[in-house]
């Protein structure tokens, strides 16, 4: 994925301003991660329950007061909707609802 997201970056021409980085949960922050950065895309990280307490200490890590999150996760059981409440608590969370495929991510069991 990491060469995935180079390649991305590439084509839209944002090297200088965009850096994709790998980042462990949990671990301690890479050198190459900067603090409290401007936008933060996170798909698909609520899957794995067990690993749940170390997705939200990253990410209590990473956002600053200025941080956007875009998180994108699918509703598979109870217990991802448990983590979601969680992550209300600790940060300000507003559901994206003006994209016009709404309707059909919803069916899916997919918010943002």
């Amino acid at each position: 994925m990491l060469a995935l997201m180079h390649q991305n970056t590439s084509l839209n021409n944002l090297q200088d301003r965009v850096k994709p980085a790998v980042y462990d949960w949990g671990a301690p922050t890479p050198s190459d991660v900067p603090d409290s950065p401007d936008v933060i895309l996170a798909a698909d990280c609520v899957y794995f329950e067990p690993a749940f307490p170390l997705l939200q200490k990253t990410l209590r890590e990473l956002v600053g007061p200025r941080t956007v999150c875009y998180f994108c996760f699918k509703k598979r059981r109870r217990a991802d909707l448990h983590f979601m409440k969680a992550a209300r608590k600790m940060f300000e969370v507003e559901e994206v609802k003006d994209d016009p495929d709404e309707e059909v991510y919803a069916r899916q069991n997919v918010y943002l």
